[in-house]
């Protein structure tokens, strides 16, 4: 079952290994990409979903899902 169809460069790929391994994986995220969606649909989805706990949003999964998206941008 291929999740995402469309070609990544090393940084985008490396991106999505961490955000996957990290929550599991995202349909949603998977469908934008292969879809691409604007880079500011993707930014905006990325860097909003899985950064709570028990409700409560965590400055340190903040900080991750913005790594992870500078990442994706090649600019980290």
């Amino acid at each position: 079952n291929i999740r995402v169809a469309v070609p990544l460069t090393q940084n985008q790929f490396d991106a999505l290994v961490s955000h996957t391994f990290n929550t599991g994986g995202s349909d949603t995220l998977f469908k934008l990409i292969n879809q691409l969606a604007d880079l500011s649909i993707i930014e905006d989805w990325w860097t909003n979903r899985y950064v709570t706990a028990n409700k409560k949003q965590l400055a340190g999964l903040v900080r991750r899902r913005k790594e992870e998206f500078e990442m994706f941008k090649g600019e980290i």
